[in-house]
């Protein structure tokens, strides 16, 4: 999640109201920047990684349309269109990081349904700007080589980066401006280990995650799941709207992941009785996947290890989720969501077959915040208290909704990046 190296290619924008939780329905906390002020690095964000979709209903607005045409439905996933109209509520097709079309040098998706790690380049990987970068000469990439501490004045301007490389070798880089992107597990580490953002005391704290549950069931009709192309579809009937303030968001998508060889590789069967279950259940399975927010807590948080330590010899983090009331209801009742789209598809055996997973969309840890006292960036990503030390990515969002977090971060990133071109 957020890596792009190995990733699903799921792509969406924050709605609006992620931006205000606190006072839109009294949960969270807001940003010190509105959907409106991220919004033309929305459209950026799109443009540079490629993204294939269109605005569905209910979307927030947009100024400018996606770049590439949405994949239609994959051979299956009609049904649900059905379940949507009987049970009134509307289906969008889902935006994908990958080309629907030739885009940005690189081939449209073939849908060999590999998806992790595509074949061809289709799917956006970071690599792909890293690499533009260095052959143009814009960047000298330290490969092997492991950022330790950021070295401060007595005002507390960043002045030089101290690392280590794999063999050992101490180096240290002189610095006019220091971005931290390390994620929020590494970037709040990497504060930790420097002495650097602790005043407010919220480093490292309001870790969150998109908790997945999970359910699914068995049709009559083969469709092969996981053979024929990838999930197209989502629904934020449950996004917003009625009983919001009492829980959090949640987002509905329609997999199928279930592979015939599942119950062998759980133990539970082998031979003739795994030929029988094959037969019986191969390619009818359905499933349903809810992503839900984590809400902001101070207890789930990222420490620094008071036993372990790297092989440089610096505490490891040490992670800490915390799991509230308000998750858990949203977590009991996205699964009651998804049993009963289940039912409504004609599922039999429908049960549910996860729950509390990770979606590895990390988030929070040096969020950020208009006061210097209740966060550790501000709007501009930059460390309170420094003058040219930033932020970016999953790590400095207040809130963490139940969108994947990678459009954001890009979005964020690229608006950084503006902001330090324009520095003298």
């Amino acid at each position: 999640g957020g890596s792009t190296l190995h990733w699903g290619g799921l792509i969406n924008r924050f709605w609006e109201s992620d931006f205000r939780t606190a006072s839109t329905y009294g949960l969270g906390i807001d940003w010190p920047i509105t959907y409106d002020e991220l919004e033309p690095w929305y459209c950026d964000a799109e443009a540079e990684i490629g993204v294939a979709g269109q605005a569905n209903a209910g979307d927030p607005p947009r100024s400018r349309s996606l770049p590439m045409p949405p994949f239609p439905p994959k051979f299956g996933e009609e049904a649900w269109f059905d379940v949507a109209d009987r049970m009134g509520f509307d289906i969008s097709l889902a935006s994908h990081a990958r080309n629907s079309a030739p885009y940005g040098g690189r081939p449209a998706c073939s849908a060999f349904s590999v998806c992790n790690i595509c074949p061809i380049g289709a799917r956006y990987s970071a690599d792909f700007h890293i690499d533009a970068l260095e052959n143009a000469g814009h960047i000298d990439l330290a490969v092997e080589t492991v950022a330790r501490r950021i070295v401060t004045d007595d005002a507390g301007n960043a002045i030089a980066v101290m690392a280590t490389d794999l063999q050992g070798n101490d180096h240290e880089v002189r610095v006019r401006n220091v971005v931290i992107a390390a994620h929020a597990v590494e970037s709040a580490r990497l504060l930790m280990l420097s002495g650097i953002g602790q005043e407010s005391g919220q480093l490292g704290r309001n870790l969150m995650e998109h908790w997945y549950t999970g359910a699914g069931g068995f049709i009559d009709e083969q469709l092969f799941p996981r053979r024929i192309g990838f999930e197209t579809l989502e629904c934020n009937h449950w996004y917003d709207g009625a009983g919001r303030d009492s829980r959090g968001a949640i987002k509905i998508s329609f997999i199928d992941r279930r592979d015939p060889l599942d119950p062998m590789n759980a133990g539970a069967a082998l031979g003739a009785e795994l030929d029988s279950i094959d037969c019986a259940e191969f390619g009818r399975w359905v499933g349903v996947a809810a992503e839900i927010e984590h809400l902001p807590n101070p207890d789930s948080r990222v420490t620094l290890s008071e036993t372990e330590t790297d092989q440089f010899g610096d505490p490891v983090p040490h992670i800490r989720f915390a799991i509230s009331d308000i998750d858990r209801r949203t977590q009991d009742h996205a699964q009651e969501i998804a049993l009963s789209l289940l039912e409504a598809r004609g599922c039999r055996d429908a049960k549910v077959i996860a729950e509390y997973n990770r979606a590895h969309h990390h988030m929070g840890t040096c969020r950020m915040s208009s006061d210097a006292g209740t966060g550790v960036v501000d709007a501009d990503c930059k460390v309170h208290n420094s003058n040219n030390l930033f932020v970016v990515g999953g790590s400095v969002f207040p809130t963490g909704g139940a969108r994947q977090p990678t459009l954001t971060i890009a979005a964020l990133a690229l608006r950084l990046g503006k902001h330090l071109a324009t520095r003298t």
